[in-house]
């Protein structure tokens, strides 16, 4: 499946070698390579339920995956490789691992199995625990939704591997909410089960610091996405944390993407 042609697809209705059908119960389109079975026998025929059955749980996967992926805007998305929406939807497709029921209708629930899903590298060339390594503690703030996180003071240029060509740096994080899907056997289709919850976000960005030799004040932020009567139970939560350089150079910061690095490092 390709992600970028289903972006282009208002432009290009019949790629060029590629196939574009729906199955019923996935409410993305499915994009696929021609050759092999038809889209009538993926459809229709008896002997293709099970890959059926699997392209709806992937379909609610990738959904899962795209949610998260678009809330990474700017320099935090520069960031992503090209690949890494289609390796984050196979995290996300692991949370049916060890679930019961039959394929294509067990439930995706990122509340329960959100583990699955950390320590996904968006840069895995430069993880971001070998870019940023001085201590940092985050802490559950009131209520799942609300996250408290505190850098003490460190050096940079002893805690931080920075790029060559880099001489300023920036902390950023980012809350991200998750609604669990179930199958909704009269629709014959996977439902969000907190569609309002799905999606929500909330971001911190630390000043802009030089490559010091001295030690930086110690740093704390919140992030909440609590709504007033709170998030409810089927509805999980992530922490993303990254590091992002530039360059500073006739007056203007320039963002360096080698080296930069995000990651899930937390679910909630």
């Amino acid at each position: 499946m390709n992600e970028n042609l289903e972006l282009r697809k208002s432009a290009i209705d019949n790629p060029k070698d590629w196939r574009v059908y729906k199955i019923s119960g996935v409410e993305r389109t499915i994009i696929a390579r021609k050759g092999g079975p038809s889209a009538s026998d993926i459809k229709s025929k008896e002997s293709y339920q099970e890959l059926r059955n699997n392209q709806k749980e992937f379909g609610v996967a990738s959904m899962m995956a795209r949610t998260m992926r678009m809330t990474m805007t700017g320099d935090l998305g520069d960031i992503c490789e090209t690949y890494s929406s289609g390796k984050l939807t196979a995290k996300f497709r692991g949370l049916v691992k060890g679930v019961d029921g039959p394929t294509g209708r067990r439930p995706l629930t990122p509340s329960k199995y959100g583990k699955q899903v950390e320590g996904f590298e968006f840069n895995p060339e430069f993880p971001f625990g070998t870019t940023f390594y001085p201590k940092y503690f985050v802490h559950p703030g009131q209520g799942r939704g609300h996250v408290i996180l505190h850098f003490p003071g460190f050096v940079p240029q002893s805690n931080i591997s920075f790029p060559a060509e880099a001489t300023h740096f920036k902390l950023t994080a980012k809350l991200v909410s998750i609604s669990d899907f179930y199958f909704d056997e009269e629709e014959a289709s996977y439902r969000p089960c907190n569609p309002d919850h799905h999606g929500l976000t909330d971001s911190f960005e630390s000043n802009m610091f030089p490559d010091l030799k001295i030690a930086i004040q110690p740093i704390t932020a919140q992030l909440s996405i609590v709504p007033p009567k709170g998030l409810p139970e089927k509805v999980g939560v992530f922490l993303l944390m990254g590091v992002k350089f530039y360059k500073y150079e006739n007056a203007k910061y320039t963002f360096v993407k080698n080296g930069s690095s995000c990651k899930v490092l937390k679910s909630f």
